[in-house]
């Protein structure tokens, strides 16, 4: 009796532990994607939206989006196993400062958006994205362009974001994708692996950018390479940044860093270089928020302690942009300027 008792214990904890465990998810996920090839939306797709009679794009940016507080209990310790049995889940979206940026969004209900990473917290797993972004986000998700963050990447092979975002997310679960629109080339890529000059991802990018002609040329990725906040991990961030800027790229975004941030022209070492380099703008405050830093002297406007998000106006040529404070609506930054005079 009292090995049968063990067995069926063992067993029990074998099954939950299967049901749980993240790898096994990934294979089921793996699996499922070489059988059924995503569907839906492409990125091309999405930004298929009508161009204003000036030939201006309307595009939103920010990452960093959707935190829900967890309650303990049973649903927080074993939530997939919590939801096969139709129990409550652990996630609180009704407090997530994740409602304040999504309410901001939309009043623009026809830009695109493009999320910088980290679009769900804290591990991307399937059940973060299903109670806790589809909730506050899941309405504007047909406007987004992603890309991964380092938080997507705490499930195997960010599994749990390609499963949600499907083609949307680009070809072969790679996490690097190219959009056009008038005058422009927007490239989403992937600061979460490699990036270095012989990668599969730089020798893309290389070929992106050779082909660009006369577009300006935006990029977005999750990681910054160069900001008031330089954290461990950016080596690919970099890598990027150097060869974005040295392929003519205006604009870089980038989420990671709980603050707006834009800095002055840099060079691709990031050094100031007025007039031919790219401008590098942080908007990690789609649902996070962070303390004041001090400035360096490659900040040109920075707002901390509060969620909001970057609009764009992309023209043939030039760019305007202005930041956003999602509860007040004020315009905490703004201005116009030309594409980077490097491009072809």
């Amino acid at each position: 009796m009292i090995w049968k008792t063990f067995a069926g214990t063992l067993l029990t904890l074998l099954v939950l532990a299967a049901i749980e465990y993240q790898g096994m998810g990934y294979l089921i996920s793996e699996a499922r994607a070489f059988i059924f090839p995503p569907n839906g939306l492409t990125p091309q797709k999405v930004v298929q939206t009508d161009t204003a009679a000036d030939g201006t794009t309307t595009l939103l940016a920010v990452g960093d989006i959707a935190s829900c507080e967890e309650r303990p209990g049973f649903a927080d310790k074993l939530p997939n196993f919590a939801g096969l049995l139709g129990l409550e889940s652990a996630l609180d979206p009704t407090t997530a400062l994740a409602n304040e940026t999504a309410a901001l969004a939309e009043s623009w209900p026809e830009a695109p958006i493009l999320a910088l990473g980290d679009i769900v917290y804290s591990k991307g797993r399937p059940v973060e994205f299903e109670h806790c972004f589809e909730p506050t986000w899941g309405s504007l998700k047909p406007r987004i362009l992603p890309a991964p963050g380092n938080h997507e990447y705490n499930t195997p092979a960010a599994f749990g974001y390609y499963d949600y975002f499907g083609a949307q997310a680009g070809p072969d679960r790679r996490g690097w994708y190219a959009v056009n629109v008038p005058g422009w080339l927007i490239l989403s890529l992937n600061s979460e692996v490699d990036a270095s000059p012989s990668s599969p991802q730089s020798t893309w990018l290389r070929d992106r950018l050779d082909e660009a002609g006369g577009a300006c040329i935006l990029a977005f990725y999750h990681k910054p390479a160069h900001s008031l906040a330089e954290r461990d991990g950016r080596a690919s961030a970099v890598d990027l940044f150097r060869q974005l800027q040295q392929g003519g790229a205006t604009l870089v975004l980038n989420g990671h860093n709980h603050f707006y941030e834009r800095t002055v022209a840099l060079d691709g070492a990031g050094r100031m270089a007025p007039g031919i380099g790219t401008v590098a703008f942080t908007v990690g405050t789609g649902g996070k928020t962070s303390e004041d830093r001090p400035r360096l002297e490659t900040t040109e406007a920075a707002a901390f302690g509060r969620t909001g998000l970057l609009r764009l106006d992309l023209r043939d040529g030039a760019y305007s942009w202005a930041y956003v404070d999602a509860l007040t609506r004020d315009v905490l930054d703004e201005g116009t300027r030309p594409c980077n005079p490097m491009r072809a």
